[in-house]
């Protein structure tokens, strides 16, 4: 797997640390937290793209819903031999579906062939990432929350 630590510039790595810290990747801004979401259909062409050395996000929802905060829901487009950011840990569940292309998964620490059609399942605090070693765009699906309500009561 390529090292791309080094081809990063400080504008990624400042915008991937902020990422991290709010526990979600930001979809229009620093300053934006999330919103109450309500049923809703968002088309392709009114998803928010964020830009990225290694590849675009398309935020379709980004909010907070009934059983769920920080929820965040997009497609992720990675260029041939790229990251969008390296294998990460957060405390949300996320869940992550190839659409497109081909790579290598990293799930705690271990690798393994990513290809159309595999979800990625990362618990929370898990070690996971997506790296493009093919030669063709990579695209997928991205679906990730922390839960607020479970069985009735708040999870604090």
């Amino acid at each position: 797997m390529k090292n791309t630590t080094n081809t990063l510039s400080l504008t990624a790595v400042a915008i991937f640390a902020l990422m991290v810290a709010l526990t979600a990747a930001l979809p229009v801004s620093a300053a934006d937290k999330p919103t109450q979401l309500t049923s809703a259909i968002v088309s392709q062409k009114d998803a928010h793209i964020t830009h990225y050395e290694g590849g675009d996000f398309h935020t379709y929802f980004y909010g907070d819903t009934p059983l769920t905060k920080g929820a965040i829901t997009g497609v992720a487009v990675i260029k041939p031999n790229n990251e969008i950011h390296p294998a990460h840990q957060h405390p949300d569940e996320e869940y992550l579906m190839i659409l497109e292309g081909s790579g290598t998964w990293t799930l705690n620490g271990k690798s393994q062939p990513a290809h159309t059609g595999d979800i990625l399942f990362a618990a929370p605090n898990d070690v996971h990432g997506i790296y493009n070693n093919g030669d063709v765009p990579l695209k997928f699906v991205v679906v990730r929350y922390q839960a607020s309500r479970f069985s009735g009561f708040l999870v604090e």
